[in-house]
C-alpha cells in the first residue's frame, strides 16, 4: 500500500495541483511506493493480464463481454452484473477499458444500486475517479496512457476556498489509490505464478454465462502493406456502393454537392452485417488482415462482421495521402446508443490522436496561405474548406480531443507563426473546454491563436446547410477574437458571484494570475488590461499578481526529460513589467485598493476573504 505521506500531502501542495497533467503527476507520485513489476515482460503478458482482469471481474460478480459501446471506456450494469468492453479493441485497449470500469465497480456501485437503470453516469468527478484508477493500473503495467486525458482539477474539485478543494483532492486520491491497489495487487499475485498467456487458472471463478465472449486474444502481426492494400480495396468498395444509396442525397442536403462528394471521395457502407467482409475475402484477403485493419470485428458467435454498416463513409489519409482508416456518419439522428460518427479502431498505421481529418486534402491551400481552422467533426471541416475558398482550411480531430501530436502534424505542413490558427468548436460547454485545451497546445507554436464565436446551437456544417457558404465565411472572418480571452474568461467566470466585493476581486485575480502568467508574453499585456477593466483594479496591481505567479507556473512545468514535457502544459515566458500601463500607481507607491486600511490590504494580498 502507498505510504501515508504520499496520500495525505499538505494542503498547500495539494492546492498547487491544477491542470490534468498536474493531476496525473500527483497520482504517479502518490503511487510511487508500488514498483511496476510487469513492465519488463509487457509484450509477453498482455493477454494474461486481460485474462486475469476478466477473472477478477467474475470474483466481483461481473461477467465481461464485448460489444458496441458509446464510449471507448466501455460500460457496466449493476442489474445484469455485466461489464462491456468495446468490440474490436486490442488487448492494451481492452485492459485500459476494463481498468476504467473496475474504477466504477469499486468506487461507484452504491450509486448504481440507487439508479433506476443500474448504471453510473460516466461524467464529472466519477469519470475522473474511474480514469484515475485506470491510469494507475496501466502505469503499473507499463501500458501507454495516451488514451486517458484528465480535465483541469478545478472542474471537479472546485475553486471556492470554502469548499476546501485541496481536501477533496486528497480524499479522491486516497479512494483511487485503494481501488487501484486492489486490482494491481491481484494482478501481481496471479501473474507471479509464472502463468503463460491465455492459460491463467483461477479456481474460485465461476464459468462465464452463455453467449459471453472469452478473453480477447492477441491479433497476429500484419504487414503494413497488407493494411494499406485492404484499406484501398475497402475504399473502392464504399465508393462503388454510394450511387445507389441514400448518401448522395443526404450529403447534397447538407450543402455538399456532387463536386464536393467526388473531391472528398465519399462512399457508403451497406446496411449488411458482412457485405464488405465477403467482398474482401473474395479478393483474397484473410480474416486476420481484415480484422487487423479495423474493417471488421468478431461477433458474439465468433464470426466476422463489418465495422461500418449503413453509414456515409469518408476516407482518412496519412501524411502522404494513403487511405489508412475511415470515419462513418450514421443517417439522420441515430437512436440512443448508436454513435453519430464512428471511427476506425487504432491500427499499426492509424492512431486518431495523431491524425487530423482533412489535413492531407488541405495541404495545397495551407501552403498557399490558407489559415487552418480546427473544428470538431469531419463535416465541419469540409464545410469550412468549402466556405473558405482558399482563405480557410478545415481540420478535425477524428473523434478525440485535440492533442500535442495533432499540433506536431499540423506544424509540419503549415507556417503557423505566420498563418496562425483559428478554433471553431461548437458553442457549448464541451466545445468551450476543447477550445481552452487547444490554446495550451497551439500557443506553444504561434501567438496567432483565435476563436470563432459561432451562433448558439450551430456548428459550421449546420451554418453551411442552413444559410450559405458566404454566411459561414463571414462568421469565420468577422467573429474571431483572441483565444487567450476565452481561457482567461473561463477561469474568471468561476468568481462572478463575488466580483461585486473587493475581497472577491482580489481572490479572483489570484486565481487567474497563474493562468495568464503561463501564456506567451505577447498575450499577457491584453489580458492585464482586460482583467484590470473587469475587476476594477489598477494595471500595476494586476501585473504584480501575474508576476508573482510566475514561480508557481515554472515550478509546475515538467522537466524537458519527462514525457509530460510534450503534453499540454504551456511554456511560460518571462513577464516584462512594461506590459503594464506605466502611468498606473505601483503597489509600493500607492494603495492596493482605495478605501482599504493597511490591515485590510495585507489581508487581501494574502488572498484571504475577510469574514
Amino acid at each position: 500500500m502507498p505510504d501515508e505521506p504520499a496520500i495525505a500531502r499538505p494542503a498547500r501542495e495539494a492546492a498547487s495541483v491544477r491542470s490534468g497533467q498536474d493531476w496525473a503527476a500527483w497520482l504517479r507520485q502518490a503511487y510511487a511506493a508500488r514498483i511496476p513489476a510487469l513492465q519488463a515482460r509487457r509484450g509477453e503478458l498482455l493477454t494474461a493480464v486481460l485474462t486475469a482482469l476478466v477473472h477478477l471481474a467474475r470474483r466481483h460478480g461481473f461477467a465481461v463481454e464485448r460489444g458496441d459501446c458509446v464510449d471507448s471506456s466501455g460500460s457496466f450494469s449493476w442489474p445484469t452484473r455485466r461489464i462491456r468492453v468495446p468490440a474490436g479493441t486490442v488487448p492494451a485497449q481492452a485492459i485500459t477499458a476494463l481498468a476504467h470500469q473496475f474504477g466504477h465497480v469499486l468506487l461507484h456501485s452504491h450509486v448504481a444500486r440507487l439508479d433506476p437503470g443500474g448504471t453510473v453516469p460516466c461524467a464529472g468527478l466519477r469519470k475522473v475517479e474511474a480514469d484515475s484508477v485506470a491510469y494507475l493500473i496501466v502505469v503499473h503495467l507499463g501500458i501507454a496512457t495516451d488514451a486517458i486525458v484528465f480535465p483541469y482539477v478545478s472542474s471537479w474539485a472546485g475553486t471556492d476556498p470554502r469548499a476546501r478543494p485541496a481536501a477533496t483532492l486528497q480524499t479522491v486520491t486516497a479512494q483511487v489509490l485503494a481501488a487501484a491497489t486492489t486490482v494491481t495487487g491481484y494482478l501481481d499475485a496471479e501473474l507471479s505464478r509464472g502463468c503463460t498467456p491465455g492459460r491463467l487458472t483461477v479456481t474460485a471463478a465461476p464459468e462465464p454465462p452463455r453467449r459471453l465472449l472469452p478473453p480477447l486474444k492477441e491479433v497476429p502481426p500484419v504487414p503494413a502493406d497488407d493494411i494499406i492494400k485492404v484499406s484501398k480495396a475497402a475504399h473502392t468498395f464504399f465508393q462503388d456502393m454510394m450511387p445507389a444509396s441514400w448518401v448522395p442525397g443526404y450529403l447534397a442536403a447538407r450543402g455538399f454537392g456532387t463536386g464536393v462528394q467526388q473531391h472528398w471521395q465519399a462512399g457508403h457502407a451497406p446496411a449488411s452485417w458482412d457485405a464488405l467482409t465477403r467482398h474482401l475475402r473474395a479478393l483474397g484477403f484473410t480474416d486476420t488482415v481484415i480484422q487487423t485493419s479495423g474493417l471488421a470485428r468478431p461477433s458474439r458467435r465468433g464470426t466476422l462482421i463489418d465495422t461500418f454498416r449503413n453509414r456515409a463513409m469518408l476516407p482518412i489519409r496519412s501524411a502522404d495521402g494513403t487511405v489508412i482508416a475511415f470515419i462513418g456518419r450514421a443517417p439522420g439522428c441515430p437512436r440512443a446508443g448508436v454513435p453519430k460518427y464512428l471511427n476506425s479502431p487504432t491500427t499499426s498505421l492509424y492512431d486518431k490522436s495523431e491524425i487530423l481529418f482533412g489535413l492531407w486534402e488541405a495541404r495545397d491551400a495551407i501552403a498557399a496561405g490558407a489559415r487552418p481552422v480546427i473544428v470538431e467533426g469531419p463535416f465541419d471541416a469540409i464545410a469550412v474548406t468549402i466556405a473558405g475558398q482558399g482563405r480557410f482550411a478545415g481540420l478535425a480531430p477524428c473523434g478525440t480531443a485535440f492533442t500535442a501530436r495533432h499540433t506536431d502534424a499540423l506544424s509540419r505542413i503549415a507556417d503557423l507563426p505566420t498563418a496562425g490558427v483559428l478554433v471553431a468548436f461548437d458553442p457549448d460547454p464541451p466545445g468551450r473546454r476543447a477550445a481552452i485545451r487547444s490554446y495550451h497546445l497551439l500557443s506553444q507554436l504561434t501567438v496567432k491563436t483565435s476563436a470563432v464565436m459561432l451562433p448558439a446551437g450551430q456548428d459550421p456544417a449546420q451554418i453551411l446547410a442552413g444559410r450559405s457558404p458566404e454566411a459561414l465565411a463571414a462568421i469565420l472572418g468577422d467573429r474571431a477574437h483572441p483565444l487567450a480571452d476565452l481561457v482567461t474568461d473561463a477561469e474568471l467566470e468561476q468568481w462572478t458571484r463575488w466580483l461585486d466585493h473587493a475581497e472577491g476581486q482580489i481572490s479572483a485575480l489570484r486565481a487567474v494570475a497563474p493562468v495568464v502568467a503561463a501564456m506567451p508574453p505577447a498575450h499577457v499585456a491584453r489580458q492585464v488590461a482586460r482583467l484590470s477593466d473587469r475587476l476594477g483594479l489598477d494595471h500595476a496591481t494586476v501585473t504584480d499578481a501575474i508576476t508573482g505567479a510566475l514561480p508557481e507556473v515554472v515550478a509546475r512545468r515538467p522537466s524537458p526529460s519527462t514525457p509530460e514535457a510534450r503534453a499540454n502544459l504551456p511554456r511560460p515566458g518571462p513577464l516584462v513589467r512594461t506590459t503594464a500601463v506605466s502611468s498606473e500607481p505601483t503597489a509600493a507607491s500607492g494603495p492596493l485598493l482605495s478605501g482599504h486600511s493597511p490591515t485590510k490590504r495585507a489581508s487581501l494580498h494574502r488572498g484571504g476573504i475577510s469574514a
